[in-house]
């Protein structure tokens, strides 16, 4: 099982032991003793696990949840929780913000051990969900943008047209200029969007969606304004 776990847990010696049986998995175990360690290990390098306490000094397992929960959603946290914090393990269950808990004390460790191999796998579904709809993004985002250049593209063409004619009138060949300068102005505009796009988040897509906004789309740029 190659998955990079954290465990939270002020007691030593059961960090130790969950910690020795995820290694001998073949799991990379990072240790903290409290939730604001945690915080501290997750901010250097997300894992794809976490295992936590529920009850813990300065920043208990559901004040670590809340934390994980604004940080990276996705990211699977399973809580090793005591039966007067039951109930709270069990809302946060159904609020969606914890994959699974468990009770202490742990009358098998394998039951840690199948627990984080299902986290993994649904950390692994959804990381490839992700890239999926990032494909899925880009391909809308390419189409918006080719149907943008195109129209200004047969305008430059059609005022081309216009200006080759015979006795063209100033008149005319000054309006058939403007719109060809329009036009360049609006493809420029798009390529400029393309550029500075740094990337397009799957929470920005609507399923069935036919043609995405570039206007409402934010370049880093923009956003440190």
């Amino acid at each position: 099982m190659n998955a990079r776990v954290l465990v939270v847990e002020d007691d030593t010696a059961v960090r130790t032991l969950l910690a020795w049986r995820l290694r001998r998995q073949g799991c990379t175990v990072e240790e903290a003793e409290d939730g604001v360690e945690a915080l501290s290990l997750i901010e250097r390098s997300i894992p794809d696990v976490v295992v936590t306490d529920m009850a813990m000094p300065r920043l208990d397992g559901l004040g670590l949840l809340k934390a994980i929960r604004e940080k990276d959603p996705d990211l699977p946290v399973i809580i090793l929780t005591g039966h007067g914090s039951l109930e709270n393990a069990i809302q946060a269950l159904r609020e969606g913000g914890l994959f699974d808990y468990l009770m202490k004390p742990l009358s098998d460790v394998t039951l840690l051990e199948v627990a984080v191999g299902r986290a993994l796998e649904v950390r692994q579904l959804r990381a490839l969900a992700r890239e999926v709809d990032q494909v899925a993004a880009m391909r809308e985002l390419a189409r918006t943008a080719a149907d943008r250049i195109l129209n200004p593209l047969n305008v430059v063409a059609l005022g081309l047209a216009t200006l080759r004619r015979d006795g063209i009138s100033p008149e005319a060949r000054a309006h058939a200029v403007e719109k060809i300068e329009r036009a360049i102005e609006a493809i420029t505009q798009v390529v400029h969007q393309m550029v500075t796009i740094e990337r397009y988040a799957p929470r920005e897509i609507t399923r069935g969606l036919r043609e995405i906004d570039l206007e409402g789309a934010r370049s880093p740029e923009q956003d440190a304004h």
